[in-house]
């Protein structure tokens, strides 16, 4: 039996996000193995109260069969965690993706400098344009750029690299076969001629409200180092910068006006030790030694003529999203009705929380269900600070809480 399926299997099987498959794959570092582990074994190793126990027992291999052929046919790859293709500096983060499904042109990410720049999807002109150009430098001396594909900087940082034949990779939060935003399907063809979209998700998979922090740690996990344009305080770039903190990889922040609310992230970095980043040349300096061969940055001498405005619209970047949705656009024929992109209030306040550790579950039910509470008030003798803001991480992460100016925290 192909041993892909025994990883999808196990994918199927674990939440993202969670440090279920690491555990497990320290124990028995074969999908096969952890296929045939006993029970008992799999309930300690990943908590008896896991829903991840529960589905583990699951031995059914149907969906991971049809999951396989549906790839094979579609010409869909996929890297596993076992593979020596897998991202080395995504494989030593806490929480690694069991595998991931691409399509494209798999990099050499041990050959390679990547660097993400993410940021705000309402982006100002300064940050629109100052993305675009650093990005492009960054790509011209020899960066791989990641992103999310999402709109705003996330698209111009794609669009950047195209422009001058960099490499560029894409992380959905959704299915490799959907394509989310649905406007962004021209600038997703672009990228897989010489760079690839990936994603944790198995195919079919909608882009839920949730599934998007949970991607922003393979976006910085990808990264030698994670630079932040613009974001709102509520920014899911917040969200990257702290994963890759967490993961101990650079951030960068751009600075901008103080004024203005697209700052809020950024200069929230800046006062908390983030590198400022205003030009390609900031971060070349950094890493040029340590990428020797890869980075070069006497290419940056070279003159380059690349307009920014054309480069957006070609792609079909940075254009006003059409106000009413009507569904998800597949990158394949669809053989299914489509589905709903839209995630309302009502649906996101009916949804089920993520798997939780008991750790998680005990700081979580201590919020108040109503309003916000100080951070030190959830500090007791079985949970101290240092530990508690661990936890907040994963419960931000996991899209459970808000974590609000002032120390304090909420429910989401």
């Amino acid at each position: 039996m192909d041993q892909r399926i025994y990883w999808i299997w196990l994918s199927l099987s674990v939440t993202p996000a969670t440090e279920s498959f690491i555990k497990l794959y320290t124990h028995t570092p074969d999908p096969k193995g952890i296929y045939e582990m006993d029970d008992d074994i799999r309930r300690r190793l990943v908590g008896s109260t896991s829903r991840d126990a529960e589905r583990l027992c699951n031995r059914d291999l149907t969906e991971a069969e049809r999951i396989l052929t549906f790839c094979l046919d579609k010409q869909i790859g996929i890297v596993t965690y076992g593979d020596e293709e897998y991202p080395p500096l995504l494989r030593n983060i806490p929480d690694p993706p069991v595998l991931l499904y691409y399509r494209g042109v798999w990099p050499n990410f041990a050959a390679s400098f990547p660097v993400s720049v993410v940021g705000t999807r309402h982006m100002s002109a300064y940050g629109r344009k100052s993305a675009f150009y650093i990005a492009l430098d960054l790509a011209r001396a020899g960066a791989t750029i990641v992103s999310g594909m999402a709109r705003g900087i996330d698209g111009v940082a794609h669009s950047a690299a195209l422009s001058v034949d960099g490499v560029t990779v894409a992380v959905l939060g959704c299915g490799i076969d959907i394509c989310y935003p649905k406007e962004h399907l021209t600038l997703a063809r672009a990228i897989v001629k010489g760079g690839c979209v990936l994603t944790e998700y198995a195919p079919g998979t909608p882009p839920l409200t949730y599934h998007f922090p949970q991607r922003n740690r393979i976006i910085s996990g990808l990264c030698a180092a994670t630079l932040v344009m613009e974001g709102r305080e509520k920014s899911g770039s917040l969200i990257t910068a702290r994963c890759a903190m967490k993961q101990g990889r650079t951030v960068y922040a751009l600075p901008a006006n103080v004024d203005t609310d697209t700052s809020e992230v950024t200069s929230l970095l800046l006062k908390n030790g983030a590198r400022a980043v205003t030009s390609a040349d900031d971060v070349i300096r950094d890493f040029e030694f340590v990428y020797t061969g890869i980075l070069n940055p006497y290419r940056l001498r070279e003159p380059v003529s690349v307009s920014m405005e054309p480069t957006l619209a070609h792609l079909g970047v940075d254009q006003k999203p059409q106000k009413k949705k009507k569904g998800l656009l597949s990158v394949f024929q669809r053989s299914k009705p489509p589905v709903d992109e839209s995630v309302s209030a009502d649906a996101s306040a009916e949804r089920p929380l993520p798997e939780l550790t008991e750790e998680e579950r005990a700081v979580y039910d201590r919020l108040p269900t109503d309003g916000a509470c100080d951070i030190e008030s959830l500090v007791c003798e079985a949970c101290s600070l240092r530990a508690l803001m661990r936890i907040l991480l994963k419960l931000e992460i996991k899209g459970c809480i808000e974590l609000l100016p002032g120390e304090r925290v909420s429910r989401k």
